[in-house]
């Protein structure tokens, strides 16, 4: 069993979401919304990784610009 499926409302407070996570605390009081409460804490997880892997995906293949660079000359080669 990981994290999610044992506490769902951890995943909520350590997003910093207070109120939802208020919210799936009382979901997990009574076992009859538990599972959703899961499901809604795995979204979320869900969510974020992968907010984070495209975050990370933009800055890896970042291309710098400098406004000042000159443009490459290109030169014929004589044979």
């Amino acid at each position: 069993m990981n994290t999610i499926s044992m506490l769902p409302c951890a995943a909520f407070f350590a997003d910093r979401r207070f109120m939802t996570g208020t919210i799936v605390l009382l979901m997990q009081a009574s076992l009859l919304f538990w599972p959703w409460a899961v499901r809604w804490a795995r979204q979320l997880n869900e969510k974020t990784n992968v907010d984070r892997m495209l975050y990370e995906l933009s800055e890896t293949h970042r291309v710098p610009v400098d406004p000042y660079a000159m443009p490459l000359k290109r030169f014929r080669q004589v044979a």
